[in-house]
C-alpha cells in the first residue's frame, strides 16, 4: 500500500530537503518536451547540477515563495511553486537583460524580478504558479488537481484569492482553462523563432505563445 504525503516548504529551504535530488531529477524529466518540436532538446527547466538547480529555483520563487511537493513512499512525484504575482510584463523585462540563460534554467537572479509584493490591508492578494509538474510515470492520477487545491488552500489561509498561471499555449493546450484558469490577464506574449538564452546555443525552432489567466478562489 502506497503512502502519499504533501509537504509545503519555503523557497530558501529547497536545497536542504532530503528528497531534493530526486525532485530535481523528476522536474527535468517532467519538462522534457519530446512532442514540442519548437524547444531545442538542450533546453532544460533547471540547471542539470542539483545544487545550482536548487539555488536557481529558490531565486525564481523569491523570498515569499513556497514549493508544494507530493511524496509517495518518501519519493517526490509532483510539485508546484507559488509566489507573489510578478506582474503582466515581468517576462518581457527578463528577456531584455543578460540573464536569459538563468531564466530558462530556473536561475533568475535579477532583483527587479521580485518587486515589492502588492499588498491590500497587509495581504498579498495575487499569487502565481511556477514550475508546475507531475512525473510522467504518475500522470493520470489527479495529482495536478491535488497540487492546485493545496496551493489555493495555502494562499486562501493568507487571505488571498487569485492564482495566476503564465503558460505556453503550444505546450499545455487547454490544460489551464480546464483547471479553472479562465479570467484573462494582460495580452500575453511571444518568444520568437530563433530566441536563445545562451550565445551559441540553438534557438527556438518556432514561435511560442504565452498566455496569462487567473483562477479565483471561492
Amino acid at each position: 500500500m502506497s503512502l502519499q504525503e504533501i509537504v509545503v516548504v519555503r523557497s530558501a529551504s529547497i536545497s536542504t530537503q532530503p528528497w531534493w535530488p530526486d525532485l530535481h531529477s523528476a522536474i527535468i524529466t517532467a519538462f522534457k518536451r519530446k512532442d514540442i518540436q519548437a524547444f531545442p532538446p538542450a533546453w532544460t527547466r533547471l540547471n542539470p547540477d542539483p545544487t545550482i538547480g536548487a539555488e536557481g529555483l529558490a531565486k525564481e520563487l523569491g523570498p515569499y515563495g513556497q514549493l508544494v511537493v507530493v511524496l509517495e513512499n518518501g519519493t517526490p512525484i509532483a510539485c508546484s511553486g507559488v509566489l507573489p504575482f510578478r506582474g503582466e510584463d515581468w517576462t518581457k523585462e527578463v528577456r531584455s537583460v543578460s540573464s536569459d540563460a538563468q531564466l530558462a534554467n530556473g536561475e533568475v537572479t535579477k532583483p527587479n524580478l521580485h518587486p515589492q509584493a502588492q499588498r491590500v490591508d497587509g495581504v498579498i492578494a495575487d499569487w502565481e504558479i511556477c514550475c508546475f509538474c507531475v512525473h510522467p510515470s504518475y500522470r493520470g492520477r489527479g495529482l495536478a488537481r491535488l497540487l492546485l487545491d493545496t496551493i489555493m488552500s495555502t494562499i486562501k489561509l493568507r487571505g488571498a484569492g487569485k492564482l495566476i498561471a503564465n503558460y505556453s499555449i503550444e505546450e499545455t493546450g487547454d490544460f489551464w482553462p480546464r483547471m479553472g484558469f479562465t479570467q484573462p490577464i494582460g495580452t500575453g506574449s511571444v518568444l520568437k523563432k530563433g530566441f536563445t538564452h545562451t550565445p551559441g546555443m540553438e534557438g527556438l525552432r518556432d514561435d511560442i505563445h504565452f498566455k496569462m489567466s487567473a483562477n479565483i478562489a471561492d
